[in-house]
C-alpha cells in the first residue's frame, strides 16, 4: 500500500439476515497509516449501515492508529533510547563496582546496571508515547479516519443482491456461480474502480490456493461426477465455514465480470 497511488476502498455488505461485513485492506495497523497517509480512503455501502456499525468501526481504526503511532515511535526512538539506557547501565554499574564494596564483584554489578538500563528504556519509551511529536501524527491520524465517509454505490448494491442470492441458494446454484462465467452484462466505468478494489480485499481474505483446491472438488460436482464427489461432502465443506462460500461465489463471479469490462 505504500506506493498506492489511487484511492483504498473500504466496502460495508449487509448478509440477508441484516449481519454486517466490512471489508478493507487494512491487516495491519501499519498498512492503515500508510493508507490514511499517501492515498484517498473511500467507504462504500448498498444498504445503509446502522450507526453502531461504524461507531464500531471507527473505534477499531482508532485502536490501529494508536499501535501504529506506538510502533512508528518506539521504531524512530530506538537508537536514542538504546544509548542513553547503556549509558544508564554504565554508570550503574561503574558506581556500583568502585564506590559500593561487593564480595562478588560482576555479578550483582551487572544485574544493577542492567536492570537500570531496562527501567531507563521504559521510562523513555512512555515519555515518548506522551510526547508532542506523537501526539501531532496521532491527531493528524485520527482526523484521516474522522474524514472517511460512507457512500451509496450501485456496485455495492449489486454486490449484496448476489450475496443475499448466494445465500438462499442450493449448493448446486453457489457452484455455479463460482465456477462459470457471469451472464449479466459488464461492469459500467463507474463500477471498474470500485470492483477492481473489491476483488483485491477479497483476495488478501482468502487462502487463494486452498479455495483453488476445492474448486476442482466443486468442478467435479458440477459435472456430475458423483462417483468421485459426494454432495454430502460439497454440504459438510459448506458448513465447516473454512470458507465464507455465499461471498466467495460473490468475489468469483465479480472478478470474471471485471476481466470481461476491459
Amino acid at each position: 500500500m505504500n506506493e498506492h497511488k489511487g484511492p483504498v476502498y473500504i466496502f460495508h455488505l449487509f448478509r440477508k439476515e441484516g449481519d454486517s461485513i466490512i471489508l478493507h485492506p487494512f491487516a495491519t495497523p501499519e498498512k492503515l497509516i500508510q493508507s490514511l497517509e499517501n492515498s484517498e480512503v473511500k467507504a462504500r455501502y448498498g444498504a445503509e449501515p446502522r450507526v453502531e456499525t461504524l461507531t464500531l468501526l471507527k473505534n477499531d481504526l482508532y485502536r490501529m492508529v494508536e499501535a501504529g503511532v506506538k510502533k512508528w515511535v518506539s521504531d524512530v526512538r530506538f537508537i536514542p533510547k538504546f544509548l542513553i539506557s547503556a549509558a544508564a547501565f554504565l554508570v550503574m554499574y561503574f558506581f556500583m563496582s568502585f564506590v559500593i564494596p561487593d564480595p562478588l564483584p560482576i555479578i550483582d554489578e551487572m544485574g544493577i546496571g542492567l536492570a537500570a538500563g531496562i527501567v531507563v528504556y521504559i521510562l523513555l519509551g512512555r515519555r515518548d508515547i506522551k510526547s508532542d511529536f506523537a501526539a501531532k501524527r496521532r491527531l493528524s491520524l485520527r482526523t484521516a479516519v474522522d474524514r472517511i465517509t460512507f457512500l451509496e454505490s450501485e456496485f455495492v448494491k449489486s454486490i449484496e443482491q448476489t450475496l443475499h442470492e448466494n445465500e438462499s441458494g442450493t449448493i448446486e446454484e453457489l457452484t455455479r456461480k463460482i465456477l462459470e462465467p457471469a451472464q449479466d452484462g459488464e461492469l459500467s466505468e463507474s463500477e471498474r474502480e470500485e470492483a477492481r478494489y473489491f476483488v483485491k480485499v477479497c483476495e488478501s481474505m482468502f487462502n487463494l490456493h486452498s479455495a483453488k483446491r476445492d474448486e476442482k472438488m466443486l468442478k467435479k460436482f458440477l459435472e456430475g461426477s458423483q462417483q468421485a464427489v459426494d454432495v454430502q461432502d460439497i454440504k459438510r465443506w459448506v458448513e465447516s465455514k473454512k470458507i465464507d462460500v455465499p461471498l466467495y461465489a460473490v468475489y468469483r463471479r465479480c472478478k470474471r465480470k471485471l476481466a470481461a469490462s476491459r
